[in-house]
């Protein structure tokens, strides 16, 4: 539309300057008249010479940033001439996990440097996972606005992680006691084991000293008589009974921000729900596809959970193909606890996922979902667990 209204004022003025040199002042007329044809060759021949001396790249101030921070994506300008380039507009096209720093991701301006120039654009991580920025088009444009074209070469598209982070949830007693429901931590228990250890010379519970932040309820109150300090029980009944967590992330038809953040919300409430694990003591089998492939992380303590934080900053929506488990999970007939992103929206993909789980089913709370199994769980923005009914 606005090369149009251009196109129409410069023709509205070579009509006047004709009109001039035919009422008026033919020299003046025809002056005038030559000097707008004058701009429009120069003008054509300087979009053709930008359009084909002028190389572009694109590269980001990182590769992994934290979740709410800021990065900016630099466009380089390789110029080969030593005139002003035309007009240069860039559209760029972001995943929506990423946003304009500015509120905008159209950019124009003239490439004045004497061998090329750089923009800075801001951006924001407002999301976490995988991200990508990608330059949608580049369209050069004449001096007088008459006249466009566009670039066939575009840059590579910039990946960059986006860390989630691991919200401080403390101890929500009743989704740890569903997921923990076959482990007890009886003393008389503890009392027979070590009985039964001082007859047999099978190795009883393993025991370390307290540490602040374990539960209390864990402490051999016997043994650390004993020791005349307090006692932890690891025992192996916790590591048998370990949780096997499964990441489920359907793509969405159309991704956009409210996908982006049930996936979101999934992610740091399955890292919530290990950091209470591991503060109870329980390690825990993590399985999540990324990199066109499926892979199980262990998780026995913070410094794991942390490598996991990491992995999982790249970790996009599955293709639909590979959305199903590739390898047999639940070999040791561990309880099963599955995270996703599926929507009220998603019939289809959940229905595929509750034919091939069985175990515990959480869900975003803003997703619409209803109970559609008994042992199923809602987790909400403040990552406050609650079981649906």
């Amino acid at each position: 539309m606005e090369t149009v209204k251009n196109l129409i004022s410069f023709l509205s003025c070579l009509a006047l300057s004709v009109g001039l040199g035919y009422l008026i002042s033919g020299s003046g007329g025809i002056f005038i008249a030559v000097l707008l044809i004058m701009a429009l060759i120069i003008s054509l021949a300087m979009l053709a010479l930008s359009h084909a001396s002028i190389d572009i790249s694109m590269g980001l101030s990182g590769n992994i940033v934290n979740k709410g921070d800021e990065l900016t994506a630099r466009l380089e300008f390789n110029k080969k001439f030593f005139f002003p380039s035309t007009f240069i507009e860039v559209d760029l096209a972001v995943t929506p996990n990423i946003e304009g720093g500015d509120g905008s991701l159209a950019y124009r301006f003239i490439c004045t440097g004497l061998r090329g120039d750089s923009i800075e654009i801001p951006l924001k991580a407002i999301l976490c996972g995988g991200a990508e920025v990608t330059v949608e088009k580049i369209t050069f444009t004449d001096y007088l606005g008459l006249f466009n074209m566009k670039k066939k070469t575009l840059p590579e598209k910039c990946t960059v992680k986006i860390l989630p982070r691991i919200p401080d949830t403390g101890s929500q007693s009743e989704v740890l006691r569903s997921v923990s429901q076959n482990i007890s931590f009886d003393d008389s228990d503890e009392e027979s084991n070590e009985t039964s250890s001082a007859l047999t010379g099978v190795p009883g519970y393993e025991h370390r000293g307290y540490v602040p932040g374990d539960p209390l309820k864990r402490v051999n109150w016997k043994l650390s008589s004993k020791k005349d300090q307090l006692m932890v029980r690891l025992d192996e009944k916790v590591t048998s009974s370990s949780q096997i967590f499964r990441m489920d992330l359907p793509p969405c038809p159309t991704p956009d921000l409210i996908s982006y953040t049930m996936m979101d919300i999934t992610i740091e409430g399955s890292l919530a729900m290990l950091s209470m694990l591991i503060r109870s003591g329980y390690e825990s089998e993590y399985n999540y596809f990324i990199d066109d492939k499926w892979e199980m992380a262990e998780i026995a303590d913070e410094v794991s959970l942390i490598q996991l934080q990491e992995r999982l900053a790249g970790i996009t929506p599955y293709p639909n193909e590979r959305r199903m488990v590739d390898h047999e999970i639940n070999e040791k007939g561990k309880a099963m606890i599955c995270f996703t992103s599926c929507t009220g929206q998603m019939t289809d993909q959940l229905a595929e996922l509750m034919e091939n789980f069985e175990g515990t089913l959480v869900v975003v709370k803003e997703s619409g979902l209803g109970a559609v199994r008994n042992d199923m769980w809602t987790v909400s923005r403040e990552f406050e667990f609650e079981k649906l009914t």
